[in-house]
């Protein structure tokens, strides 16, 4: 489909949609059912995901497991959400269509020129289900037990309460709250007298968060929207002791949430929504007790201990969330909680007030196998220096901020010396100093990465640090930016705080994005190969509502790429995933392009000598009959005397050269050649690997990184291929195996 038809579609869509709301109020059930969720991102349907209604407490949850609902590995099949079913309903919708799965429901679409068939899904509240159909056979109850049937209903009588199915006009609801025929009755009445397509919109529009994180490409998309949709499915209303709305912890299987959750819960829901990431925050400063301590894990019923410190996240985590709208309201709610907060801090992990932060507890650590009692550590000075900051800033907004003084400068200026004069080894040029009761020892791995969090960081400091990254390829702990696969998501060898942390310093420090570019990309591929392997091994999807949080902030960043401005490769590839075109068509559009640029090159040539023609077309007829010798006399030619048209020769002559062995001359051309076409693709792979067989390695890697990063998705199996190069070159090796099989592919022939 052509992107003008693409956008005619869609506008023709969306006037359509207001068109049939109108006539809505004439005729409850129009011609054809629109489909709502067309435009949302589609995910594969998977077993053993339960849909539910928004706003379920969790003590209605312990109580009322039959009045939730449960996916089978059959596409459309429904059960209840309990430990032996006794009926299914099943909603007979195309295998093969496209499926959105919802926390709350699902659509599943089928079209084609001729056919039209589907179903919408939505659970309005606890214990109904409400949906339409077109083109398929009616939803049916399928039980053992026996049934009562009438012309459009079934009602079933179980331990667990009654089950009414009502089907009527290509819509139906089902309903579990009932123990009488005639209450059912009435409940699945009053949703079918109801308009379904303003609930399926209101639902859309409730995404329109999610959607603006989406890369339209379709692994990448499937696995975001689940991750949406997982987050959504874990907020609980207010309950009990907890004041506001808060997230179910992934940590456990009880009503609780978990402190430690909320930076990266707040950072994905203020891509989402801001107001469910403010609410979050304040909810979770609002849990503390009068001297300012958080219980890191807090249930609505429970008392709590307040031994454990959550980790010192909460202010940085503020911040970013209060710079996407400038909330006053918010901030003047937080500000004063957080203070106080911090100042328990402060206390709790200096308690002797000696000037010396360590984790009290173990399972404070950001990285409890380095934990012992009584040893300071920088990872911990890094995140309390930060967070005074962060309080401190935002502070400065306040409205009374001109009376305002500056909050712990005492504290902040010995976390400071501290940070610079004692955890810094100036021999090593890292943060690998610690202190075991006050006797030094070298402490290298992850926390001596952590300062790198740090606005204020010394650029000598910084610069050590992120050098050694790129020459080693590798984060302190051992972690390979250009290796890491998530294998399973109970991997804990690297957790995702830990991950996080690792995007967020770089988003501050890395100062041309290229690490936190590679590190974004391969961990959001890590994550869709496991996404892929789950649903095609298993059919489900253990996905926890932290893991969710995390991929969403993973997509942000590498879908804010796509937003820079003036760069056209960018821009470009951009519209390519708008138009969502395929090899096929991008292959046709390819020629297209080579074809109108030939003609443009053919009308130069008419007006040029005529030797340039000749040689020209000798040059071709050499190169294609693999004459080394006579294509590269008729390029240098070219080369030497019509130099304004001399990058196709440029192109053949770098090739014949490298594979001659000639490497230095072959990168001085590819070099030439890439000024003018910076953006094709197989200059890039070329350059690259010029540069490595000639040891050259960082300009080798500036190649290969340009071109995986811009045709990831359009070439694989080639990106597959020069990611080995990458590999082999950081273990030091300037001459790939078989390289010169990377010129049987036609790009590396063309411009």
């Amino acid at each position: 489909m052509s992107f003008v038809n693409a956008y005619l579609q869609k506008y023709f869509y969306g006037f359509r949609s207001r068109i049939s709301l109108e006539e809505n109020a004439f005729s409850k059930h129009y011609f054809e059912m629109n489909f709502i969720f067309r435009s949302y991102p589609s995910h594969p349907w998977f077993a053993e995901w339960t849909f539910e209604a928004r706003n379920c407490s969790s003590s209605f949850r312990e109580n009322n497991a039959n009045r939730f609902f449960q996916s089978q590995e059959t596409v459309g099949r429904i059960i209840p959400n309990t430990a032996d079913p006794d009926w299914a309903l099943q909603i007979p919708v195309p295998q093969n269509g496209r499926t959105n799965m919802l926390f709350n429901g699902f659509c599943s679409y089928f079209e084609t020129k001729k056919k039209k068939l589907g179903a919408e899904v939505i659970i309005p509240e606890a214990g109904v289900l409400w949906g339409r159909f077109e083109d398929i056979p009616s939803p049916v109850l399928a039980t053992d037990l026996p049934v009562r049937e009438d012309a459009d209903f079934q009602w079933l009588e179980t331990d667990a309460g009654g089950v009414f199915l009502l089907v009527r006009d290509q819509h139906f609801c089902l309903t579990t709250k009932a123990l009488l025929l005639s209450d059912a009755q009435k409940i699945a009445d009053s949703y079918l007298e109801q308009d379904l397509e303003v609930k399926l919109i209101e639902e859309l529009d409730i995404r329109s968060g999610a959607q603006n994180l989406f890369e339209e490409m379709s692994h990448h998309d499937a696995l975001a929207v689940i991750s949406a949709e997982s987050m959504m499915k874990a907020l609980r209303p207010p309950e009990g002791s907890i004041p506001l709305a808060w997230c179910q912890a992934s940590s456990s299987d009880s009503a609780q949430m978990d402190i430690n959750e909320i930076h990266p819960l707040a950072l994905a829901w203020k891509l989402m929504d801001i107001e469910t990431a403010e609410e979050l925050l304040l909810c979770a400063l609002k849990v503390q007790t009068n001297a300012g301590a958080i219980p890191v894990h807090y249930a609505p019923y429970t008392t709590h201990s307040v031994m454990e410190a959550p980790k010192p996240m909460l202010a940085k985590t503020t911040e970013r969330v209060w710079d996407v709208r400038k909330n006053e309201e918010f901030l003047s709610a937080v500000f004063p909680l957080l203070r106080r907060h911090i100042q328990w801090l402060l206390n709790h992990f200096d308690p002797k007030r000696r000037g010396i932060h360590c984790w009290i507890l173990g399972d404070e650590a950001l990285v409890p196998q380095d934990y012992q009692s009584d040893l300071a550590t920088v990872d911990l000075s890094a995140l309390l220096i930060t967070e005074i900051d962060a309080l401190n800033r935002l502070g400065s907004h306040l409205p009374s901020s001109a009376s305002n003084e500056i909050c712990f400068e005492k504290e902040r200026g010995i976390l400071e010396q501290n940070l610079l004069d004692q955890f810094w080894n100036s021999e090593e040029n890292a943060f690998v100093n610690s202190y075991l009761k006050d006797k030094p020892k070298i402490l290298r791995g992850f926390s001596s990465f952590t300062p790198l969090i740090w606005k204020a960081l010394p650029h000598t400091n910084k610069i050590n640090i992120l050098e050694k990254v790129h020459e080693s390829g590798k984060l302190p702990g051992g972690l390979s930016v250009l290796s890491w696969r998530k294998s399973a998501m109970d991997d804990h060898s690297f957790p995702l705080l830990q991950q996080l942390l690792v995007l967020q310093a770089l988003q501050i420090s890395d100062p041309h994005g290229q690490l936190l570019n590679d590190f974004s990309r391969i961990t959001l591929q890590g994550f869709v190969e496991w996404h892929t392997l789950a649903l095609e091994e298993e059919k489900r999807l253990p996905i926890n509502t932290v893991t969710a949080a995390y991929i969403m902030c993973v997509q942000a960043i590498r879908q804010y790429r796509y937003r820079a401005q003036g760069t056209e490769s960018g821009f470009f590839f951009k519209l390519m995933r708008k138009i969502k075109l395929d090899r096929f068509e991008l292959a046709v559009l390819g020629a297209t392009i080579f074809t109108v640029i030939s003609v443009h090159l053919i009308y130069r040539v008419i007006k040029a000598p005529p030797a340039f023609s000749m040689l020209e077309a000798q040059m071709n007829s050499a190169y294609a009959s693999r004459n080394v010798e006579g294509t590269l006399q008729s390029c240098m030619a070219i080369i030497n005397y019509y130099p304004d048209n001399a990058e196709v020769a440029m192109q053949l002559a770098a090739n014949i050269s490298m594979l001659r062995g000639n490497f230095s001359q072959a990168s001085d051309l590819y070099e030439r050649v890439r000024k003018q076409y910076p953006d094709s693709p197989g200059p890039m792979i070329a350059l690259g690997l010029a540069y490595q067989l000639q040891g050259r390695f960082e300009e080798a890697e500036n190649n290969y990184y340009e071109f995986c990063y811009i045709f990831d998705e359009i070439f694989p199996s080639i990106v597959s291929e020069v990611n080995h190069f990458r590999l082999l070159m950081q273990e030091g090796f300037e001459a790939p195996p078989k390289w010169q099989e990377m010129y049987r592919y036609q790009l590396m022939h063309e411009l």
